[in-house]
């Protein structure tokens, strides 16, 4: 099993807090791109083959909240990447 493949199983079956870095490692493997963002702790992330658009809060704490986990789990999983 790959490091992304080990990163995506852990992804998917978070259900606590998840590390911020870990998740931008896993979107750059899905295809995303880091768009550059207007400034602050806001961040969003494009994939252009799919046309789509992650916007999110980089923790200031480096750690993502299980709702905002659950979030992006939802969002990913509704476009078949989960």
């Amino acid at each position: 099993m790959t490091r992304s493949e080990k990163l995506l199983a852990a992804f998917r079956s978070c259900r606590g807090p998840f590390s911020y870095r870990d998740f931008e490692r896993l979107l750059l493997t899905l295809g995303y791109a880091l768009v550059k963002s207007g400034g602050g702790s806001a961040r969003k992330f494009f994939n252009e083959a799919r046309d789509d658009m992650i916007m999110l809060h980089e923790p200031h704490d480096g750690m993502m909240r299980p709702a905002m986990v659950k979030r992006l789990q939802d969002h990913l999983e509704a476009r078949g990447l989960l």
